[in-house]
């Protein structure tokens, strides 16, 4: 769903990235510490409004895990949560 600049779908975003990285929640959680139950509700559309450190914590460790997460994706994971870095 569209909203302004930013498309308020952290769920889908965060599933796709999930998807092209080959990461799981849980080596997600192992890298940066955040609740597993927590990612899974962010994971499930049951959260969707993750703070600026919990995004910075999964982009970074989608990026540790996986070569194939460009900046402008870890960008549309901040604006779909309303967010953003401004690259």
């Amino acid at each position: 769903m569209e909203t302004g600049l930013y498309n308020n779908d952290f769920s889908s975003t965060f599933n796709k990235l999930l998807a092209k990285a080959g990461v799981t929640c849980y080596q997600i959680h192992q890298f940066s510490s955040i609740d597993q139950g927590y990612l899974s509700n962010l994971r499930n559309g049951k959260k969707n409004n993750p703070s600026p450190e919990t995004i910075v914590k999964i982009a970074l460790a989608l990026a540790h895990f996986s070569s194939k997460i460009k900046l402008y994706e870890i960008e549309s994971l901040f604006r779909s949560a309303g967010r953003s870095i401004h690259v």
